[in-house]
């Protein structure tokens, strides 16, 4: 035995997953900062949490509406970066979250 440790590992930081439902009352923006304040333990209110810095929330919204014939907008990802935080959002209402690896 050689009297030294092995440097600890790091594990990736576990993956925040939330669904949008198109059809329900919340905008995808909404959704997306309730996933967001969940993910990093706080009030939604708090200021940390706020899209502006890394996507237009209206832009977001408009980008997977659905058609003007009202069929849904199904493919397609968008990925941005909020406090550390690597968000992608899908066609089909997934969100991912991936929280920042803290050293």
């Amino acid at each position: 035995m050689n009297g030294h440790a092995p440097p600890a590992s790091k594990s990736p930081p576990s993956l925040y997953r939330a669904s949008h439902d198109p059809d329900g009352p919340a905008a995808l923006s909404t959704t997306v900062i309730h996933a967001l304040a969940d993910c990093m333990g706080v009030d939604v209110t708090d200021s940390r949490v706020s899209l502006y810095d890394a996507v237009d929330p209206d832009a977001l919204d408009d980008l997977f509406r659905p058609r003007y014939d009202g069929t849904p907008r199904t493919g397609g990802t968008l990925s941005f970066v909020v406090n550390g935080h690597h968000v992608r959002v899908s066609g089909d209402g997934e969100i991912l979250i991936e929280p920042p690896v803290h050293r």
